[in-house]
């Protein structure tokens, strides 16, 4: 009998020994990172002291009001619009409303946030006047979270549509070795 000799392609490539470490560090890496999706990044502490806190809200409030280009005037006016605030309202005995938001009190608590601090409420006038997510901003990083937009919303949506997907075929092809 003759000794037949193989054909190797000279292109083939050899095995790479080393592939299955690879491979593991690949899944504890996106282990980690799945991780990392679940849980968040770790808390830090966000300030020092609560007058920090006043005066990292008022220059976020100061942003929102330059980025939606009002003066202060328009936003005291549209926080009393947004409350229905009048003096004529606070004046009566019932008590229905506060005081009208005055340009002072704003300057106050905007110039002076440590001695002044924003009421929490007026977050919301705010909000609905600026469009802004800035004054929420604040509050939302110093839990070690962000603000997602509607497209980052739905860009996490299809990642976990794409996730479900990758888990039903698995799941496909267990059945399949199964028959």
């Amino acid at each position: 009998m003759s000794i037949r000799r193989e054909k190797i392609d000279p292109n083939q490539r050899e095995f790479d020994w080393e592939f299955p470490s690879k491979l593991e560090m690949v899944l504890e890496e996106r282990r980690l990172l799945q991780e990392k999706v679940i849980y968040g990044p770790p808390k830090t502490r966000f300030t020092e002291n609560e007058f920090d806190l006043c005066v990292v809200l008022a220059a976020a409030i100061k942003k929102a009001i330059n980025e939606a280009e009002l003066s202060r005037d328009q936003v005291v006016d549209g926080v009393n619009a947004y409350f229905s605030r009048t003096a004529e309202d606070a004046k009566k005995d019932e008590g229905i409303c506060r005081n009208p938001l005055s340009i002072h009190m704003l300057n106050n608590y905007l110039s002076k946030p440590a001695e002044n601090p924003i009421p929490a409420y007026y977050l919301f006038a705010i909000h609905h006047l600026t469009e802004s997510l800035e004054p929420a901003r604040v509050f939302v990083e110093a839990e070690g979270a962000k603000i997602a937009t509607g497209g980052e919303i739905r860009q996490m949506a299809l990642g976990k549509l794409e996730e479900h997907i990758v888990e039903i075929n698995k799941l496909k092809k267990e059945l399949k070795c199964r028959k």
